[in-house]
């Protein structure tokens, strides 16, 4: 039995070992042909198939290797593969691109039967990945990048990676966007089980290096989790930023939400150091929240803050919808702007202030909605300016950065108001501008009516250029017209060379209303009246010497010509209006028609239209008048000139001058509007004015023809002529010269009655030599001490006064004779009672003395003795009073 026991026990020695032999042999197989795969060259094919297996698994996307793979053999796998071309996307449809010159990484053995968990120390360096937007057989993809983050976090085989040596080019020839990023080295480091995998970023963008650091989820924190948090800050010269939030790994493209934070403290090294030219120097900061799919991000809460180097600052608010594919922006603008340095000596010239807006749509249609423009001197207003599209962004061979294929529209989409296209070749600087194009909208637009409120009123039609001339950007011309209307016919030209300081502007407009009375009744306005047809042809603007108004209005039969300048005066600082109005003929009808055509076109707007006390004490007014004729019905006055002024609060009518009914008026008119009760003056003098057709002109019958003059110089209240008349002050001189009474009872005054009826018997009527009306006015009430009527044969000296207010009358008259007579008989008088209702009294009852002795006395006797007896004081002077012959 202990034989058998030892026979069993050699069988299993025995068995045990062909066992271990067999082993060995296996192992010595295994290894050798472990080690013939991995060196011997006819195994190549089927390293190759293996690397493929292997990066395919890693990458996730298919991988076809065509250089060699080598194993190194030892404690663990050493695999180093080269020239590996990898598929663009996951899809497996996009062509495959030639991605890395060679990949290694160390693995356990069962990486042979296609175990990839334990793959460690991945390492890929060598690539040349190519992007042609253009170009389909680029060999990088737009959604290859938004898959990498969830390929990077999900791997534990890239928990630790290197990546070296790898370029990326981004070609557009057709644009000029020719950007390469060198990434040196590319590190992810985690530890065993760690859950975050650190980051290390050494690149360099165009030559420019960049750097970066940061925290991402391990793949363990991904597999247990779907993502982690992540924490990644960026160096670039002019720029710091730090992103930081969560990622989700679940999906093949990942998904994020988090908080972008950057400052850059110069614009212009930012912009160089991504290869664009600019000298617009300041600061920056942005911010912005995002979340959503990496290929359709979302931001909002965005916020840009660029302080410039001379003072202008630029605030961007909003939010950015699908960002990262088909972005549609939601943006409020403001720029607030310091006013340039002084071009010019241009006093006009209107500085923008700020600018701000909406900015909406998709980038490649943006609208620009309720944009303002603040300058100095006005606020301008625009519902809406879009879409405003751009067909490509163009990097120039000097760095610049333009837009090509760019419109702009505005209005109804399916027939928009107006229609540009252009260009801008240095979007920093705004240089190279050339936009042009149509424009057609409803006139009732151009009145704030609403678009189809008035048809009748057709459209206004033209053509608009804007562009970038010797660093000015302006509006290079604006034409247009009106159309498919007969109320009115317009034409127009503007200019504005330059946008940011508005100091030289010309327009030209010829406006032809042949019926205003239609034209009003289309916009609502009616009106009984009959109104001329009203026309202007000329030209406006402003410039550095001034603001001026060159042009002819026409109102039914009235011409007029008006060059007016407004500029500033240097000695004084005020502002000087000043210039010309002049007229072959002015028909006052007419003038009222266009009063009243203003005043009904203006309507409920007449308070908008207001001068500020700040410019009106600052204005000074002189411009000349220059009339031919002046129609008033069938009245006519001509050869009207004088000087109208406005300084301190007075407005004067200076130097006036003209003719009327065959006499001349000329002197200084003013109103005074600087006390609370305006005052009105008038000093001047009226000369060779013919009485009857004076008193005609007021509806009146003159007693007597003669020539009259008169002086004066007055002043009263200003706010009615009742008013003026009872607040009159000063002085009215007037004198009347030849002429013929129509009966003698003058004369019989002062003679006695034998002496009127022999030397009246040759004569018909009474013969003024001339009369002297010299008036004092103090607040209304007039006095005279010298009124003096002179004939041939008496002279009366009058006295007293009148009162405007009350129109009471107080006057007394002293006559006397100029011829000497046996019997003299003098009889005063007085006139009493009011202006409108006088009352003549004669004292001593002379007249009707005079008339007894004409009856008591034989007349022949009375002819023979005193017929030519009484001869004329040849020595008396005309109108000068003898002594002791004023009323007592």
């Amino acid at each position: 039995m202990k034989q058998a026991s030892q026979k069993q026990q050699g069988h299993g020695l025995r068995l045990l070992r062909i066992c271990g032999l067999v082993l060995a042999i296996l192992i010595l197989v295994s290894a050798g042909t472990v080690y013939a795969i991995a060196s011997f060259d006819m195994f190549l094919p089927a390293r190759k198939a293996l690397a493929d297996r292997i990066l395919t698994s890693v990458l996730g996307r298919q991988v076809d290797v065509h250089g060699d793979v080598v194993l190194v053999l030892g404690r663990r796998l050493g695999v180093q593969i080269e020239d590996a071309f990898v598929e663009r996307t996951s899809a497996g449809n996009a062509g495959k691109a030639r991605a890395f010159e060679k990949i290694r990484f160390r693995a356990d053995y069962n990486l042979l039967l296609g175990e990839v968990g334990s793959i460690s120390n991945f390492q890929m360096s060598g690539a040349e990945i190519v992007y042609r937007p253009d170009n389909p057989d680029g060999n990088m993809s737009r959604s290859s990048v938004f898959e990498l983050p969830s390929t990077i976090v999900n791997s534990p085989v890239l928990d630790n990676l290197e990546l070296s040596n790898v370029t990326l080019r981004f070609i557009n020839e057709k644009d000029g966007w020719n950007e390469t990023l060198e990434i040196n080295a590319f590190q992810l480091l985690s530890a065993e089980d760690a859950l975050v995998t650190e980051i290390t970023f050494d690149a360099t963008v165009n030559g420019t290096p960049l750097y970066a650091t940061g925290k991402m989820p391990s793949s363990e924190e991904a597999r247990s989790k779907g993502g982690g948090p992540f924490d990644l800050s960026i160096e670039f010269p002019g720029l710091t930023s730090r992103y930081t939030g969560t990622i989700d790994t679940t999906d093949p493209v990942a998904v994020v939400d988090g908080k972008l934070s950057a400052t850059s403290g110069s614009i212009t090294e930012l912009l160089g150091s991504l290869g664009l030219a600019s000298e617009q120097e300041g600061k920056a900061t942005l911010d912005w929240d995002f979340e959503g799919p990496i290929d359709q991000l979302d931001i909002h809460d965005l916020k840009v803050a660029i302080d410039d180097a001379n003072g202008d600052q630029l605030l961007v608010r909003g939010k950015i919808e699908d960002s990262t594919k088909a972005a549609v922006v939601d943006l409020h603008f403001k720029a607030t702007l310091v006013p340039l340095e002084p071009t010019s000596d241009n006093p006009f010239a209107v500085n923008v202030k700020e600018v701000s807006g909406d900015i909406r749509g998709p980038v490649d249609a943006l609208e620009v909605q309720r944009a303002q423009i603040v300058t100095d001197a006005v606020l301008l207003d625009f519902d809406e300016i879009g879409p405003i599209s751009v067909g490509r962004v163009v990097k120039h061979p000097d760095n610049r950065v333009g837009l090509k294929d760019m419109i702009v529209q505005d209005g109804p989409e399916e027939a928009p108001y107006l229609l540009m296209t252009g260009q801008i070749d240095d979007l920093m600087a705004l240089a190279g501008v050339n936009l042009s194009g149509t424009y057609r909208f409803p006139a009732a637009l151009l009145l704030n009516r609403e678009a189809n409120s008035i048809p009748e009123l057709g459209f206004i039609e033209g053509t608009v250029s804007l562009n970038e001339l010797s660093g000015s950007f302006g509006l290079d011309a604006l034409k247009g017209a009106a159309a498919d209307t007969d109320l009115f016919d317009l034409k127009f030209e503007l200019a504005i060379p330059e946008f940011r300081v508005v100091d030289e502007l010309q327009f030209s407009t010829d406006l032809h209303l042949p019926d205003p009375a239609a034209f009003l009744k289309a916009l609502g306005v009616e009106t009984d009246d009959t109104l001329p047809a009203l026309s202007f042809s000329g030209s406006s603007g402003f410039s550095a010497e001034g603001a001026m108004l060159d042009g002819n209005l026409t109102t039914g039969a009235t011409q007029i010509e008006a060059a007016i300048k407004l500029a500033p005066e240097e000695a004084s600082g005020v502002w000087l209006l000043g210039g010309s109005i002049s007229s072959a003929q002015m028909d006052l009808s007419d003038l009222q028609g266009l009063v009243e055509f203003a005043k009904l076109g203006v309507g409920e707007h007449d308070d908008d239209i207001e001068l500020t006390e700040e410019f009106k004490s600052a204005l000074r007014v002189e411009v000349g008048l220059n009339v031919k004729k002046f129609v008033s019905g069938k009245k006519a006055a001509g050869n009207l000139s004088g000087t109208i002024r406005y300084d301190d609060d007075k407005l004067q009518l200076s130097k006036l001058k003209f003719d009327y009914i065959g006499g001349t008026i000329k002197g200084d008119f003013s109103i005074d509007y600087a006390s609370a009760a305006k005052r009105a003056t008038a000093h001047g003098r009226m000369e060779k004015f013919r009485l009857k057709s004076l008193m005609n002109e007021l509806g009146l019958q003159a007693p007597i023809s003669s020539t009259v003059y008169a002086s004066f110089d007055v002043s009263g209240s200003a706010e009615s002529e009742t008013s003026f008349l009872k607040s009159l002050s000063g002085s009215v001189t007037t004198s009347l010269w030849g002429g013929t009474l129509p009966n003698r009872l003058l004369d019989l005054t002062g003679m006695n009655a034998f002496t009127w009826l022999v030397t009246g018997n040759q004569e018909k009527g009474t013969k003024l030599v001339c009369a002297v009306l010299p008036l004092h006015f103090k607040n209304g009430a007039a006095s005279t001490r010298s009124l003096i009527v002179e004939t041939n044969n008496v002279q009366i000296v009058g006295a007293g006064s009148i009162n405007f207010k009350s129109g009471a009358l107080n006057l007394s008259f002293m006559p006397h004779a100029k011829r000497k007579q046996l019997v003299e008989i003098v009889s005063p008088f007085e006139l009493k009672g009011t202006i409108a209702k006088p009352d003549l009294i004669v004292k001593d009852a002379g007249p009707g003395r005079a008339v007894g002795e004409v009856v008591s006395l034989p007349l022949n006797l009375i002819g023979h003795i005193f017929r030519g007896s009484g001869e004329v004081d040849e020595k008396a002077r005309p109108c000068v009073l003898p002594k002791n012959t004023k009323p007592k």
